[in-house]
């Protein structure tokens, strides 16, 4: 665009410069008193050369015009480009997303710790029952191989965990709102999170 400006102004100087040297011709032969003497046909002349170079200010006018038309094409295109790329965010980009989410080390990390915590909770409450059926025994709950006192706090803090995780690869998306369709869509390609 900064190109055009410099274009618009190079031909408005050259269309000045045209219309000063057609004006000063004319003003010239009005106020030469040699054109009393000048017959018909110099007067036809000088007249027949400020139609052609006013013909060619409007002939200069329409290359104007011609670039001018460019330039809208080029800014339709742009915003073509930013309409389909909020097409492609409404259909495609949430898919996206929603692949960043799943794939996140954070999403991983909480629902693994949740599971875990579970099924030590479950062993422990599947402990004290066996515990409570073989109770003619004489050793403590405690003693049993496998049991957790903590299991349940373990619990508790996975859910509270599970409850406030944040995904950090989501911050990322925000980076490419200033980003072309063609990045983006490339950058939708890689893979998110780097493997070990």
């Amino acid at each position: 665009m900064k190109s055009s400006y410099d274009q618009l102004l190079v031909d408005h100087l050259r269309l000045v410069n045209g219309m000063f040297i057609t004006f000063s011709t004319l003003f010239f032969l009005a106020s030469d008193p040699l054109l009393f003497s000048l017959d018909k046909t110099e007067i036809g002349r000088a007249r027949d050369k400020a139609i052609e170079s006013h013909q060619v200010v409007v002939a200069d006018m329409k290359d104007m015009l011609t670039r001018y038309d460019g330039e809208m094409v080029e800014l339709y295109s742009l915003t073509s480009e930013l309409l389909l790329t909020k097409q492609w965010f409404l259909t495609e980009g949430v898919a996206w997303v929603v692949k960043l989410v799943h794939q996140s080390p954070e999403l991983e990390k909480v629902v693994a710790d949740l599971v875990n915590s579970v099924n030590v909770v479950g062993v422990n409450d599947g402990i004290k029952q066996g515990f409570q059926a073989a109770r003619s025994s004489a050793i403590s709950v405690e003693e049993i191989l496998g049991y957790d006192e903590g299991a349940k706090g373990t619990l508790d803090a996975a859910i509270n965990a599970f409850d406030d995780f944040h995904i950090s690869v989501l911050d990322n998306v925000s980076e490419l709102v200033n980003e072309p369709l063609s990045f983006i869509k490339e950058k939708s390609k890689l893979p998110i999170v780097k493997e070990d």
